[in-house]
């Protein structure tokens, strides 16, 4: 198997995990909370561990970012909101935290000129300052 291989194998499993930990309750097992994400997710994992021969390369670790996702009309920023999300990187914490983002009240149509950025910042050293982003 190749590198992307395994990289796609690695943002499947990231992806079916976010899931059940955004979606299943703390009480429920995640076998039970949706039987047939799970039987994916153990598809996935038997793929990778049945059928990937050779060193196995490490799949990066999750780590816990601030999202601050501006809200703009024009370029005025009117809001923020700020999303924790676990991801492997800050590109992925930006498109998750985006598409969380949709369910804001917020964004709503209806503003004229409408737009959303997101800046990602690792809570591991929050005091760095995010970099300005520039409006969308």
């Amino acid at each position: 198997m190749t590198d992307p291989r395994y990289i796609l194998l690695g943002a499947m499993q990231d992806l079916m995990t976010n899931y059940f930990l955004d979606e299943c309750a703390a009480n429920i097992a995640w076998e039970d909370f949706d039987t047939e994400i799970d039987a994916l997710r153990t598809t996935v994992t038997d793929i990778a561990d049945d059928h990937c021969r050779g060193p196995r390369p490490a799949l990066p670790a999750l780590t816990t970012y601030l999202v601050d996702v501006d809200f703009f009309s024009g370029d005025d920023r009117f809001a923020t909101e700020v999303y924790a999300i676990d991801a492997s990187t800050p590109e992925r914490a930006r498109t998750r935290a985006l598409a969380k983002s949709l369910d804001s009240s917020y964004n709503d149509p209806r503003i004229p000129g409408l737009c959303r950025a997101a800046v990602a910042r690792s809570t591991d050293d929050p005091a760095t300052p995010p970099p300005e982003e520039m409006p969308c």
